[in-house]
């Protein structure tokens, strides 16, 4: 408070009695001329302006909701209230402590109140917004003196999509109700209502693709998928090349949010926020309760021009035919931004002849990946010699499984044999498998499972580009494009004399790390569909779907398997059950409500009166480490921390033992 007082006649603010994020913030409200005891805030928002801002920030209102209505309960008997503002400190809702709420409107703590640091000095809504931080302020921490009497903590909320700001969650109340667990408690709100925000936009993006997936496979016309926000997130083989042609970028993760799509802006027709490739035409709003959940993009199929008169030459002709041919990576089925990270960096690499170690765990599709990075190489080929009429010959693709081989028989599969070279070869000899890719693509699977005694031999092939059939003396010439594949840690593998450092170098130039099903569960509803659909054309037994608390269950499993562990579950409850509706028990016993691991999660509570900052954080992961089983993707999209943040509180808090018994429990039952 001296502090304060000395800065307020015309002292400086330098002083190592305040903390440093005071300090920061009361330079900025001295630079910005904020009177600290009549500061110049404009009138709260009333009537149909506020309804109007609210109107704007509906869906962070109806996920805050649940919350703060858990807030009003909780707080009324701490003296305390909840606030919810948005993106420019605007309170948008309070609740909480009734008798707290009459106080805070003497201070203008009211919904429609601006409390931007640099009109209302420094707070707790206002600095958090300002540093993008949690924030606790206390009592005279705060800069202008009307609200000194006042203790108040808050955090901000992001989108789960984008991570822009959406508002900032805040507890406030008189100093006498001061405790650090505040800070705590807004953090963990904060990301819960990150996770039920994240919810809600998969909900909507699911709707969406249900009623946009009939159309995107069934056209020969170009089909942009536009989610409710504008955000183009799935195109079809043709409309990637119609936007090629227009010269525009084709990977849905640079295309630029078309703002005339949000369905918080203005109306489509006329908007000036329209990208100029866009026709207002092609646009038809998808419609679900009544409510826009997005937008589907058809882009008509371009027709090839007449055919050139006279004896034109049949390759100049087709210089002018449109051929989209299929992209091969659009069977790879998803939309979770993990997956789409790696499909663009398979696509980035797959007409590049360098090695790529594709890694994953078991399940989790490596050799589709590798499939489509071949196929995508072998489309691009054939698209640069369109021109010509000869087609390019097809490229091989060769796989070997390098585990589960003894030593001899893998290398003569991988090298071959000359005729006679050992008792048992066969007569004429064998090419083997790296000889026959040459000119194409050499897929090893599971390479970490390679005997030690065959990888300088592999290594060799791999340095000088030429191979010696076993009993042979003369070398075959060969090229071709390496594509490994390991659910092993390699490097663990190199440290512990099992793996060749050099050739783990040779082939890990580039890698893609693929993720875990678990890591994607947005993606398990889309899957599950899919899935259900290749069965009903295998098997003729009709169509199926499956209830919403079934496929709530499955999205709440932890999936050791991955994707081969979800098609095997899809499998059985279809063969099994006789409903066109597959229910929860329909499920395997392992997934049922209450087994084991099933990933049912439990909220924490946290005390809200007693203990210190550290401690509320401990509790907080303690249980959510519980009643995730040990699942840490599941937790850091609870908690709304990135999972190397998550890895690094656990190793701070002394809690990695507590992880590694519960997950040894796991494995055990």
């Amino acid at each position: 408070m001296s502090v304060w007082e000395r800065i307020v006649h015309g002292g400086t603010c330098n002083s190592d009695e305040l903390r440093p994020l005071v300090t920061d913030s009361w330079q900025r409200c001295l630079h910005a001329q904020v009177d600290p005891f009549h500061p110049t805030t404009s009138p709260a928002l009333q009537g149909a302006s506020l309804r109007h801002l609210q109107e704007r920030h509906a869906d962070l209102l109806t996920c805050s909701q649940p919350v703060m209505q858990m807030a009003k309960d909780l707080l009324e008997e701490t003296g305390s209230i909840m606030i919810l503002t948005d993106p420019q400190g605007v309170i948008l809702s309070v609740e909480g402590d009734s008798r707290t709420q009459s106080a805070a409107e003497n201070v203008s703590l009211v919904s429609g109140q601006s409390w931007d640091e640099l009109l209302s000095g420094t707070n707790a809504i206002g600095t958090a917004l300002a540093t993008g931080l949690p924030v606790q302020i206390h009592s005279a921490e705060h800069f202008c003196a009307q609200v000194k009497a006042w203790t108040c903590a808050a955090a901000v909320i992001q989108d789960p999509l984008d991570g822009r700001t959406m508002g900032a969650i805040d507890i406030s109340g008189l100093h006498n109700t001061y405790t650090p667990n505040s800070l705590a408690l807004v953090a963990y709100t904060a990301s819960r209502i990150e996770n039920l925000l994240s919810k809600n936009e998969l909900h909507f993006r699911n709707q969406l693709l249900e009623r946009s997936m009939d159309r995107f496979l069934g056209t020969e016309d170009g089909i942009i998928i536009v989610d409710r926000h504008g955000r183009p997130f799935k195109l079809n083989p043709y409309a990637r090349q119609i936007l090629r042609d227009m010269d525009i970028c084709a990977d849905p993760e640079q295309l630029d949010t078309i703002a005339a799509l949000n369905v918080r802006q203005a109306d489509l027709v006329g908007d000036r926020s329209m990208p100029e490739w866009l026709d207002p035409d092609w646009v038809e709003a998808v419609i679900v309760e009544g409510k826009r959940v997005g937008s589907i993009l058809t882009l008509p199929r371009r027709k090839p021009p007449c055919a050139p008169a006279g004896g034109a030459s049949l390759a100049r002709a087709r210089q002018y035919v449109h051929r989209p041919e299929p992209d091969a990576f659009d069977r790879i089925i998803g939309t979770a931004r993990p997956l789409r990270e790696a499909i663009a960096k398979a696509r980035r690499l797959a007409t590049v002849n360098v090695p790529v170690l594709v890694l994953g765990e078991t399940g989790a599709g490596k050799e589709n990946m590798v499939r489509a990075m071949h196929q995508f190489a072998e489309s691009s080929s054939v698209a640069a010699c369109e021109v010509n009429v000869a087609k390019p010959a097809r490229r091989p693709f060769v796989a070997i499984n390098c585990g589960g081989m003894s030593a001899d028989l893998l290398a003569s599969e991988l090298f071959g044999y000359a005729d006679g070279a050992f008792t048992g070869a066969r007569r004429g000899g064998m090419t083997g498998k790296v000889e026959a890719a040459h000119g194409g693509t050499l897929f090893l699977d599971e390479i970490g499972e390679m005997p030690l005694a065959l990888q300088p031999h592999l290594l060799r092939v791999l340095e000088e580009g030429e191979i010696y059939r076993i009993g042979e003396t003369t070398p075959r010439k060969i090229q071709f494009k390496l594509i490994a594949a390991t659910h092993r840690n390699l490097q663990r593998e190199v440290a512990e004399g099992r793996f060749r450092e050099d050739l783990y170098y040779r082939i890990s130039v580039t890698s893609i790390q693929l993720p875990p099903l678990r890591e994607m569960a947005e993606d398990i509803p889309l899957l599950a569909r899919h899935l259900l659909q290749r069965l009903c054309s295998r098997y003729d037994a009709g169509p199926k779907t499956i209830a919403d608390d079934a496929m709530a269950l499955l999205c709440q499993y932890h999936w050791s398997g991955n994707i081969r562990e979800l098609r095997n579950t899809i499998e059985s409850m279809y063969l099994t059950s006789p409903s066109s509706v597959l229910q929860v028990k329909d499920l395997p016993p392992h997934l049922q409500p209450g087994a084991p691991g099933n990933g049912t999660l439990a909220t924490p509570t946290i005390a809200v009166n007693q203990g210190k900052l550290k401690e509320s954080e401990s509790q907080v992961i303690q249980q959510m480490l519980e009643s995730c089983c040990g699942n840490l993707t599941l937790m850091a999209r609870e908690l709304g921390i990135a999972k190397s943040t998550l890895y690094a509180k656990l190793n701070k808090l002394g809690l990695a033992d507590q992880l590694r018994k519960i997950r040894q429990d796991r494995r055990t039952h």
